[in-house]
């Protein structure tokens, strides 16, 4: 990952350079020269920790949220999936791992969705996943059209209340009676469970992620009545 790699490099520069400056000083003044290369160390440190954290919150912190968000569904394996949103195609791909007869659609730009298209054939799950471009504010899919919707950080993206009630509608309208939803989001949940209330669903759960320090967002989840 290449914010993960930025962070490594910096420790390595930063090490390096308190390294040569202890170097360059120790003889003539070996204290403060041994007290700020120490200083200076610390803070290597502190990049390789970072870097340690962006890979695991890509890695396991990531598929740790993957899986509660697929464990609210109970999937049985035959369900018919909407991905409505998320970045990478991680979620769609790790919905289609589950089915057996099923399928997940994944909504997505065209440029955004060959690399996880990419792993779908390599993975040989193209029979169990579709990836789509489609405007979320109208979907074109019929009324209870899918068993389960879900997605991951696209409604707090959207800049208004009114264009998360839309996307929150839609998603609704296409579940079929006793569909679920899961909604994993940051920021704001409250603005998505109003969303959900106006749109006929007013017992949405809310929940923390299995991460530490809300790192992982919150998990929305709802059933559609029957």
């Amino acid at each position: 990952m290449a914010a993960a790699r930025e962070m490594y490099g910096r420790a390595a520069w930063t090490i390096a350079f308190a390294l040569v400056l202890y170097y360059i000083n120790h003889q003539e003044y070996p204290g403060p020269a041994l007290q700020l290369t120490a200083v200076i160390i610390l803070i290597g440190l502190g990049f390789v920790g970072a870097g340690y954290g962006i890979s695991w919150l890509a890695g396991p912190g990531s598929q740790r949220v993957l899986d509660q968000v697929l464990d609210s569904l109970q999937l049985q394996g035959s369900e018919r999936v909407l991905d409505a949103g998320s970045a990478g195609g991680q979620l769609a791909l790790a919905v289609a791992r589950r089915l057996q007869s099923g399928k997940v659609i994944a909504l997505g730009e065209t440029a955004e969705n060959e690399a996880p298209r990419e792993l779908a054939k390599n993975e040989g799950l193209c029979d169990r996943i579709r990836f789509e471009s489609a405007d979320w504010k109208k979907l074109s899919y019929p009324d209870g059209n899918f068993d389960a919707v879900i997605c991951s950080r696209m409604l707090n993206s959207l800049e208004t209340d009114a264009l998360r009630i839309s996307a929150v509608r839609e998603m609704v309208r296409v579940l079929k009676p006793g569909g679920k939803l899961a909604l994993n989001e940051v920021g704001d949940a409250q603005s998505i469970l109003r969303a959900l209330s106006e749109s006929g669903i007013p017992n949405a759960h809310t929940q923390a992620s299995n991460l530490p320090f809300g790192l992982g967002g919150r998990l929305i989840t709802a059933q559609k009545s029957r």
